[in-house]
């Protein structure tokens, strides 16, 4: 399967979006804590920040677009450690689990994120696009 970096960051986004529904998918790329919390809170976006992230960052420009950042528990809250994407241009902040916290009243506190690399394909961002039909990254 081709990878479609043809697609638009806004496609792209949604067909995660819409893969987190599918219980064989979070059987595969959560870690079993994050999949149980997934099942047990009933957001289906729960557990999946790195990966869809990645996906996204490396579908669309990588680092010349993006600053992948984190947000860690416990350093600066205690919800989870949680990833998402600030784009270089313009410092917008994408991310596409936000509501794992906002539906739970959780105010993400965006500005205590710090910068990190991505040297490496992930496994989890491997599969993560590979079953949401994105194609190998």
């Amino acid at each position: 399967m081709r990878s479609k970096k043809y697609m638009n960051e806004i496609d792209i986004i949604n067909t995660l979006r819409n893969s987190f529904s599918n219980d064989a998918i979070k059987q595969q790329v959560l870690d079993e804590n994050w999949y149980q919390r997934n099942i047990v809170n009933g957001i289906d976006s729960t557990g999946f920040c790195f990966s869809a992230s990645e996906v996204l960052y490396r579908l669309t420009g990588g680092t010349n677009v993006w600053l992948v950042v984190s947000i860690n528990d416990p350093r600066d809250w205690e919800n989870g450690t949680h990833y998402f994407l600030k784009r270089r241009e313009n410092n917008e902040i994408v991310d596409i689990t936000a509501n794992q916290y906002t539906l739970r009243g959780i105010n993400i506190p965006y500005a205590m994120g710090r910068g990190t690399g991505l040297r490496f394909v992930s496994n989890k961002a491997r599969l993560l696009a590979r079953l949401s039909g994105l194609g190998e990254l």
